[in-house]
C-alpha cells in the first residue's frame, strides 16, 4: 500500500467521510498485515463516533450476549413453553409499538435459568430475563411491563453507549504513532487491538456488574410502560412488578445494578389512561396462570 493513501486513512479525518474509502480499505488488505491492522483499528475508531449500523449492533449484541450466557449463573430454562411465552409477550410489543428500534435481525428472547432477580437487553435485540425477575411478576401484564423495559433500553440503544463512553484517548495516541510512521509497533497493535475489542467487555460490564445511569433507567421506564399502553396492557402494571420487588427485597441482580425500585416508582410519576379489555384480559389470565403455574 502507498504510504500516503495510509497516512491519510491513519488519521481518519474526516471520520464520518471517509466511511465508504475505510470499509473499503479493510475488504482490499490483509487483516493480518501491520498495513491492515492499523486501518481496522481507525476504522474501529471511526465506529465509535458515529452510530453503528444495525448489522455492527447485531454482532456486538450477540457476543456480549455470549459471554453472559458462558456465565455459569446465567443458563437458559430448558422449559420451552416459558420461553416460547416470554417470545409471544415481546413479539407483541415490537409488532404494535412504532416507536420500537428494530435490529438487523428480530428481536429474540430466553429466560436465564437462575433465582436471582435481574434482566439483560443486548445491543441488537437480544433479551435475557431471569426467572427470578418472573417470579415476581403476578400477571401477564407485569411480565410484560419487564419485557417493555428491556425493549426500551434496546430501542434507546443505552448498551451502545456502554463502548462510546469509553475512554479513547489512548487509542488516538496509538493511531498517531502509526500514522507518523505509516505503520506500527507490534505492542502498540495489540494494544489497540485490545481498546477496541474491549467494546463488549464494556458492555457485559455494565449490564452485569455496574448497571445504567439511573436517568437510562428512568427513560426505559418512561417508553416501556408507552409500550404497555400502545399493546393494550396496564401501564400500571410496571409500577406493580416494581412493588413486588420492592417488598421482597434483595441484593445482588437489578437491587445491585438499578435504583431502588421505590424510586423507580417516584419517577414514573401518576398513572396514565387504561381502559381495560375484559375479553383480553380473561385470555391474559389464563396464559399466565398455565405457563406460569399460578
Amino acid at each position: 500500500m502507498r504510504r500516503p493513501l495510509l497516512l491519510l486513512c491513519a488519521l481518519v479525518l474526516p471520520l464520518a467521510a471517509c466511511a465508504a474509502v475505510m470499509n473499503a480499505l479493510e475488504g482490499a488488505t490483509d487483516e493480518n498485515t501491520a498495513e491492515g491492522k492499523l486501518i481496522r483499528g481507525a476504522n474501529r475508531l471511526r465506529k465509535s463516533f458515529q452510530d453503528l449500523d444495525p448489522s455492527e449492533e447485531h454482532f456486538i449484541g450477540r457476543s456480549v450476549a455470549a459471554q453472559i450466557l458462558a456465565m455459569p449463573d446465567y443458563p437458559v430454562v430448558a422449559d420451552e413453553e416459558l420461553n416460547d411465552y416470554l417470545a409471544h409477550i415481546g413479539h407483541a410489543i415490537v409488532a404494535t409499538n412504532d416507536k420500537v428500534r428494530h435490529p438487523f435481525l428480530d428481536y429474540r428472547f430466553g429466560v436465564l435459568d437462575t433465582a436471582e432477580v435481574n434482566a439483560f437487553a443486548c445491543p441488537g435485540g437480544l433479551i435475557l430475563v431471569s426467572r427470578g425477575l418472573l417470579d415476581k411478576a403476578t400477571s401477564e401484564d407485569e411480565v410484560a411491563a419487564i419485557v417493555a423495559h428491556e425493549i426500551a433500553h434496546v430501542t434507546l440503544r443505552h448498551g451502545v453507549a456502554a463502548i462510546q463512553k469509553a475512554n479513547l484517548a489512548q487509542a488516538f495516541t496509538y493511531l498517531g504513532a502509526g500514522a507518523a510512521q505509516a505503520t506500527m509497533k507490534q505492542e502498540d497493535l495489540d494494544k489497540l487491538t485490545e481498546l477496541f475489542d474491549g467494546s463488549v467487555d464494556d458492555i457485559v460490564q455494565t449490564l452485569v456488574t455496574s448497571g445504567y445511569s439511573r436517568d437510562a433507567e428512568a427513560a426505559a421506564d418512561a417508553l416501556g410502560r408507552e409500550f404497555l399502553a400502545n399493546t393494550g396492557y396496564d401501564p400500571q402494571a410496571l409500577a406493580r412488578v416494581l412493588g413486588h420487588m420492592q417488598d421482597a427485597g434483595g441484593d445482588g441482580g437489578m437491587f445491585a445494578t438499578h435504583p431502588a425500585p421505590k424510586d423507580r416508582i417516584n419517577s414514573l410519576g401518576g398513572p396514565t389512561a387504561y381502559v381495560a379489555d375484559a375479553n383480553a384480559e380473561a385470555a391474559r389470565r389464563s396464559r399466565f396462570a398455565t405457563i406460569m403455574k399460578r
